[in-house]
């Protein structure tokens, strides 16, 4: 009788306890990278972040099941809910949870960097950005194109550009590495030093397969790396260019770009968000110091294109 009792103890023990070989929690749920993004709004790019943080923990191989099932539980939610992703009580309260409960690191880093993504003021610089330009050559306007990209959890700030006429690309020149082509001028214009050839794939090319176009690339990190640039023109020789770099001024919003150390004359850029606007518009203003009034100033306006660098588009920044 004792011999049966510990033999039905033990059934029901191993019926109610994980450690019996019941490897697969029935009740865990593991959201994945296509099911979030197939239930987003095509312009959501705070949704795509979402997604992909997803995807990063899926991808993850030292995750216990349970936490994966949480992690992109909890995402997927964010995702799906716009008006509660940047609750920051809760989003705290949640990265608090996964390291009081030991998730590894890298889970921890996941989710921290999609709020990040997320949430932060630098997405009001995110957009595929417009403004006209005259030049008393050309008699028609000039079309000039920031298709502007941020990741906040890195800082990287990458803008794609061109100069348009009547929707024909101006600048660059549409040739690659050592070559060539004549303008309508007559002029000769070679391959700018910052060009790269974008198709849609959601990566960068040296040469051109007929599906996209040549885009100036300048990208930096603010408060870190930064760039050899040449400006945005057409020209048969470009010359050494001029290193860039850019940082976060007080205001934690607006960018400034340019030759911080004053190496070359301590040009800058001042790019930033005009907030105060609705629709939000953007500005970009260039100093040549000692002289304290712009040189320039161009203000921009945000459209749904899709960018030429991924074919996604996105939403306009609002506040």
């Amino acid at each position: 009788m004792t011999l049966r009792i510990l033999v039905i103890v033990f059934i029901f023990s191993c019926f109610f306890l994980s450690s019996c070989n019941q490897e697969d929690d029935p009740t865990v749920t593991i959201v994945s990278y296509e099911t979030t993004l197939n239930q987003l709004d095509p312009l959501d790019k705070g949704g795509r972040w979402l997604a992909n943080g997803i995807k990063e923990t899926n991808e993850l191989t030292n995750i216990e099941e349970g936490q994966e099932g949480r992690i992109t539980t909890y995402l997927n939610e964010l995702a799906l809910n716009p008006a509660t992703r940047c609750d920051d009580s809760t989003n705290d309260s949640f990265i608090r949870d996964l390291i009081s409960e030991n998730y590894p690191q890298e889970a921890i880093d996941i989710v921290e960097k999609a709020m990040v993504r997320l949430c932060s003021e630098l997405n009001f610089h995110e957009g595929f950005w417009t403004t006209e330009v005259n030049n008393p050559s050309i008699p028609f306007p000039i079309q000039v194109i920031n298709d502007m990209h941020i990741d906040a959890a890195t800082k990287r700030v990458t803008v794609y550009a061109q100069q348009r006429v009547n929707g024909m690309v101006l600048v660059p020149a549409q040739v690659g590495p050592g070559e060539c082509t004549t303008t309508l001028r007559g002029d000769t214009a070679c391959y700018h030093p910052n060009a790269v050839y974008l198709n849609g794939s959601g990566a960068e090319f040296l040469k051109a397969d007929g599906a996209g176009a040549w885009w100036v690339k300048h990208s930096w990190v603010l408060g870190g790396e930064g760039y050899q640039n040449w400006e945005l023109t057409l020209e048969e020789e470009y010359g050494e260019g001029l290193w860039v770099e850019g940082i976060l001024l007080g205001d934690d919003i607006t960018m400034k770009v340019g030759d911080l150390d004053g190496s070359d004359g301590g040009f800058y850029n001042l790019r930033r968000p005009l907030l105060q606007n609705d629709p939000v518009t953007y500005s970009v203003e260039r100093y040549l110091p000692p002289a304290t009034t712009p040189d320039f100033s161009l203000e921009w306006e945000c459209t749904t294109t899709s960018s030429a660098f991924d074919g996604l588009a996105r939403s306009c920044p609002k506040l």
